[in-house]
């Protein structure tokens, strides 16, 4: 069990932040202390990467935040001060507007022709607002398990992966799009292969043209388990492979996805212009800080994290998140790994990842069938959904492209980036298939 652990919060220390880490170390921690309850309240210094989603900030001063304004994230919905207290007059609606544009020649895809056309996709995902502006009659919306997607239970992360994979804005913004809304319940597992299953049997009925070529699926399975219902799933992933439909997950073996971003004001079809992604950024300053600060051991490392949550000078949201991230991981490291082989991992990550762009970017949300949401800093669980476009313009360009060959030309027709990771080339990616 303690080895399973681990290794879960290996993973889950290079991809996401605090709550995994926090789950995994509490499956870890076999005592009823809760070594959680003495972090300390962040005490938050800076506004950058600020959460407004859904917020009301009519009474706030942002003049003196235009450098980290971009940072920022917000909706629609966030009501905000007049002109006088802005940096600039009307910003949130150019970092909307601007961060809808996906970059990497994109555009020049679309002038090409090659947005997907003529090629079925789906999204197995919980519940998203089927009328949304984003997707309009190119959507087939089909319920899973009971529930009303009319009511409450709307999910953003469904939402976020259709519109980058199908979205009038995405990568394939032609594609035609069936959205299995799956109403979660005691057994997720089990829920997602049912809809694995329902999509199978539309596409029996469904003409060849008309087939489903590529799949995006929220929860995924590597190999069966003894959790309830992975063997399911996995068992109807595998199904779906074998009819010729092109299934990515979260976290897939496949291909190792990092995520990337580039800051509004600057040229997005530039891969020059892209930086690595926010959380890993800023994970790699706090490591940093920790061997400055000369950390020697777990014990150094936890009194300087909780020090640095409370004194550091401008500390932020996702910072304050790293820290507490990397509290989780000291107490439940401390007993299976070396406190410096972890923190040389930490910074000089050499894994080798595809980077796609999560950060600064505008997505369709489930507030608002005109509703949109701006993020500073994003998650990489809505990657696939980049990387389920990308493949329907392959299967556009190549109709007999196969997943391997995708997953494989994705990585080698990618532009180095940041250390041993590469950086997502969609042009190069279709011209490659194209000419083979």
């Amino acid at each position: 069990m303690k080895k399973t652990v681990v290794l879960l919060l290996i993973a889950a220390m290079v991809l996401t932040p605090l709550v995994g880490i926090f789950i995994y170390a509490r499956m870890g921690n076999e005592s009823d202390e809760d070594l959680f309850a003495n972090i300390p309240q962040p005490v938050i210094r800076s506004n950058r990467f600020l959460d407004l989603r859904g917020h009301n900030v009519p009474l706030a001063d942002f003049t003196e935040d235009g450098d980290i304004f971009h940072t920022f994230s917000f909706d629609t919905a966030t009501q905000w001060p007049d002109d006088e207290n802005m940096p600039e007059p009307g910003l949130p609606q150019r970092l909307l507007a601007q961060g809808k544009y996906l970059g990497l020649g994109l555009n020049a895809l679309r002038q090409r022709g090659i947005t997907g056309q003529g090629v079925t996709v789906a999204v197995i995902d919980k519940p998203l607002l089927k009328d949304h502006e984003a997707f309009g009659s190119r959507l087939r919306y089909i319920e899973v398990g009971p529930g009303d997607s009319d009511g409450e239970g709307l999910s953003y992360h469904g939402a976020h992966v259709a519109g980058l994979l199908a979205g009038k804005d995405g990568v394939a913004p032609d594609a035609t799009l069936y959205y299995f809304a799956v109403h979660e319940g005691t057994t997720p597992y089990l829920q997602y292969a049912e809809a694995i299953h329902k999509m199978l049997e539309l596409q029996d009925s469904l003409p060849e043209p008309d087939k489903i070529r590529v799949a995006v699926v929220a929860q995924g399975a590597e190999n069966p388990s003894t959790s309830e219902g992975v063997l399911e799933l996995f068992q109807a992933i595998t199904k779906a492979r074998e009819q010729g439909i092109i299934v990515l997950y979260p976290r897939m073996s496949g291909l190792a996805v990092t995520g990337a971003g580039c800051p509004p004001h600057l040229d997005r079809d530039l891969p020059e212009n892209y930086e690595a992604w926010t959380w890993t950024r800023v994970k790699r300053d706090v490591a940093g800080e920790l061997r400055a600060r000369s950390a020697d051991s777990w014990e150094d490392a936890v009194y300087i994290l909780k020090q640095m949550l409370v004194h550091e000078d401008a500390l932020d949201a996702l910072q304050a998140a790293a820290i507490e991230t990397f509290i989780g991981v000291a107490y439940a490291f401390m007993d299976y790994l070396e406190f410096h082989d972890w923190l040389a991992m930490v910074l000089d990550e050499a894994e080798q990842a595809l980077a796609v762009p999560v950060d600064y970017i505008t997505l369709p949300n489930a507030q608002d069938a005109q509703g949109y949401t701006y993020y500073g800093s994003g998650a990489l669980s809505w990657a696939t959904g980049y990387l389920a476009g990308l493949a329907a313009l392959g299967v556009q360009v190549k109709p007999d492209v196969t997943e391997g060959e995708i997953l494989e030309l994705l990585w080698d027709t990618a532009t180095p980036f940041d250390g041993s990771t590469r950086l997502v080339n969609p042009a190069g990616f279709i011209d490659s298939l194209a000419g083979s």
